[in-house]
């Protein structure tokens, strides 16, 4: 593991990550004076790798603690399971290296884990389609075409390998969606869109700018939705397929889609828009639901720094400290599960010195020694830093300079792994479920 170097552990900056002004309210909550402050496992991090192995591990009895300090990157996805970027996932899998995540959990931890998340959607009403035999293309904002795997229903309606005519809608005042220009530049893709309707709006009360999930709140009022079908239905006349932004609601989106379809009798589809992605936070919702659900303790906006069990002569991790202002708790755990994601989520801290710190417990991270040969060349190169992460074995244990474990009950999940490029390979959602879901299985046994 070439470009490390040995580092000392848990001198660092806490996790940083995107602030979380509108989760839950359960989502907040420190321990309280007097409360144990023991758990089974400890799950650092509150993206989709996190959430999903919380869910996992609880499904399973452990008593499951998680902690972060800001969001994760659900906000910022599509909110699609993107397993691999190829026409065929589950054949091109196998051709990866071996050193490679999935290669590391095998193929069939990546269809349990699969199938674990479509019944967690499908038990929340928002039921996820598609094959890992066969991949589907969808639109993007920016009016590229996307190959992904697993869609919810709005998405999976645009699915351009059915080759049905499309038009899109304008929203007047929406500034995060552009329908000429997804016109102009899918042409490029040979997608065809017939033409661009504007479609009125009933404003907010208020005039700001208007984001998607501001849009996402007002279609889940059934008054402004029934006068919104009222406005559309004289322009729409021999439409079939209509995109609209991916603003449909958040908490009950089917149930708006359907109604919608329905009363204009045509199909709609939503293209995910530039962030908040409104698809993303409806997949978020539903996990911080279902975790809380299942007893999972969720402690949010606290700094994490990991912590060393002296006892076992450093082979074992004794639990987390969570720090906040003029605070500070000691959280005692049997097994720690780092899922704390990449650069972009903090949990891979670039530094002047020309190291890549992993931030809870400072663990060896594989990248470039020179700085310099981070990033590539384009915006639209390989990027060496995307790759960067920590090794682990196929237990999901980190690994150190001597390729052995670590500590005996640490595991690690998502993007904080090496060996791929997530973003470059379309592997991003499906990485995450399958490490997360194989790391909660190998801890508890």
């Amino acid at each position: 593991m070439e470009g490390n170097k040995t580092c000392s552990l848990g001198e660092h900056s806490p996790t940083n990550g995107i602030l979380a002004p509108h989760l839950p309210r359960f989502a907040r909550s420190w321990p309280r004076i007097g409360e144990s402050l023991l758990t089974h496992i400890i799950i650092v991090g509150g993206g989709l790798t996190g959430l999903f192995a919380s869910i996992v591990a609880a499904d399973r009895g452990a008593k499951v603690t998680t902690v972060f300090k800001g969001r994760g990157g659900l906000s910022l996805s599509h909110g699609c399971i993107d397993v691999l970027d190829r026409s065929s996932p589950s054949r091109s899998i196998t051709l990866l290296p071996d050193h490679h995540p999935y290669q590391l959990t095998g193929k069939a931890n990546l269809k349990d884990a699969i199938s674990k998340f479509r019944d967690l959607m499908l038990h929340a009403e928002y039921p996820f389609s598609g094959k890992l035999s066969k991949s589907m293309s969808f639109l993007t904002a920016l009016g590229s075409v996307k190959r992904t795997s697993f869609t919810p229903p709005g998405i999976a309606r645009g699915d351009l390998n059915s080759g049905k005519s499309i038009v899109l809608g304008h929203f007047s005042g929406f500034r995060d969606f552009y329908p000429w220009m997804i016109q102009k530049r899918s042409t490029k893709a040979g997608v065809r869109i017939a033409k661009v309707i504007d479609l009125p709006l009933l404003e907010p009360p208020d005039r700001r700018d208007a984001y998607s999930t501001d849009y996402a709140l007002l279609f889940e009022d059934s008054e402004w939705r029934e006068e919104i079908i009222r406005m559309w239905r004289p322009l729409l006349p021999g439409v079939r397929r209509l995109g609209l932004p991916a603003v449909l609601g958040v908490r009950n989106h089917c149930e708006i889609h359907e109604e919608i379809e329905d009363s204009l009798g045509i199909e709609i589809f939503e293209i995910p828009t530039l962030p908040p992605s409104v698809p993303g936070l409806r997949i978020e919702r539903i996990l911080l639901r279902q975790a809380q659900a299942l007893g999972v303790k969720i402690i949010e906006g606290v700094g994490v720094i990991g912590r060393i069990d002296g006892r076992s002569r450093g082979k074992r991790v004794a639990g987390v400290v969570l720090h906040s202002t003029g605070r500070t708790i000691q959280l005692d755990a049997d097994v720690v599960l780092l899922a704390t994601g990449g650069m972009l989520n903090g949990g891979l801290v670039a530094q002047q010195d020309h190291r890549i710190r992993e931030s809870v417990f400072d663990l060896p991270v594989l990248h470039p020694a020179n700085r310099s040969d981070w990033v590539g060349l384009s915006l639209f190169h390989r990027q060496a830093y995307a790759s960067a992460g920590i090794f682990v074995n196929s237990r999901m244990q980190p690994l150190g300079l001597d390729e052995k474990p670590m500590f005996k009950n640490l595991y690690a999940a998502g993007g904080l792994l090496a060996g791929s490029d997530r973003s470059l390979e379309g592997s991003r959602q499906g990485i995450d479920l399958a490490t997360a879901y194989c790391a909660v299985n190998e801890a508890l046994g």
